[in-house]
């Protein structure tokens, strides 16, 4: 098939794009074999269009997120079973069973996050259905922003956006890999604005500074507190309430107070990402699971 019009059709929506590998994801190579450089590649030129998919007339079209002022968020198929164990959607787990969709999962930071703003709303942009049955959700990204590059769920909800170098890329509409075609959906045709919280969710966030109390406890009875401080503060996602449980009982094993924990973890669990209710759950769960075990 030739993709020609479609790639045409997808700049004439305002999106740069650049060829990909024929029923592939990565970037089209050239003879002799080396990768293009994609972010170098991807135009809004018709007439550069038309001579890149004249040389290669079944290249998939990638979209290229940064110069397209593009957020998408990208809906996933879950790969393996229980992927939301130790992030806090795990409960779906409980109520949908072991496969949990993106698309469920987007839902849930909507009605958490979206002060208001509700599945209907965000899901009538312009919205591409993957091959493998994910969903790519497309919103203008306002200028001056950095986007993070981190996903919000890893494995499950992702973000393609300005994040990094060159940003990121997603296939594009009439595209097709050995999973399936990439579809248009009808649920909108017209691109959204990203709201603000949405863009507050995914805007990249400075380097957290390490929390002034860990000078003061740079050593505990036998233990280097401010290790347990770095490692709380850069816990991975679906990893920080258990860095957090483990970084407590390690305090209160080394005869720290909780009023010492709260000082000294509470300020690293918040540059991580935990609310202050989590944070405070989880060190009180911390030290009595260590003094029933006898400290």
């Amino acid at each position: 098939m030739n993709l020609t019009a479609e790639a045409v059709r997808l700049v004439q929506k305002g999106f740069h794009v650049f060829p990909v590998e024929d029923f592939g994801k990565t970037p089209h190579t050239t003879t002799p074999p080396y990768t293009i450089r994609w972010s170098d590649v991807a135009t809004n030129d018709i007439r550069t269009i038309v001579k890149l998919w004249a040389r290669w007339p079944e290249a998939n079209i990638g979209v290229a997120c940064k110069p397209s002022r593009l957020l998408v968020v990208d809906c996933d198929i879950p790969k393996r079973d229980y992927a939301l164990k130790g992030t806090r959607w795990e409960y779906l787990h409980d109520a949908l069973g072991p496969l949990v969709d993106g698309e469920t999962v987007y839902d849930q930071v909507i009605d958490r996050y979206g002060g208001g703003t509700n599945w209907g709303e965000m899901s009538a942009t312009y919205c591409v259905t993957t091959g493998s049955g994910g969903a790519h959700y497309y919103y203008w990204w306002p200028d001056g922003v950095q986007a993070s590059q981190a996903s919000l769920v890893k494995g499950v909800l992702d973000i393609r956006c300005n994040g990094g170098e060159r940003g990121g890329y997603v296939l594009g509409e009439g595209s097709c890999t050995t999973a399936g075609s990439y579809v248009r959906s009808s649920r909108g045709t017209d691109i959204m604005d990203a709201p603000p919280w949405l863009v507050e969710l995914c805007r990249e966030r400075a380097k957290p500074s390490r929390p002034a109390a860990a000078a003061e406890y740079e050593k505990g009875g036998s233990l280097n507190y401010g290790g347990l401080v770095d490692s709380v503060m850069y816990a991975q996602e679906g990893n920080r309430n258990n860095c957090l449980l483990w970084a407590a009982r390690a305090m209160c094993s080394d005869g720290a107070s909780m009023e010492d924990a709260f000082n000294m973890l509470g300020e690293a669990a918040a540059a991580a990402g935990l609310s202050g209710v989590e944070t405070r759950d989880t060190i009180r769960s911390a030290y009595r699971l260590q003094k029933a075990k006898g400290t």
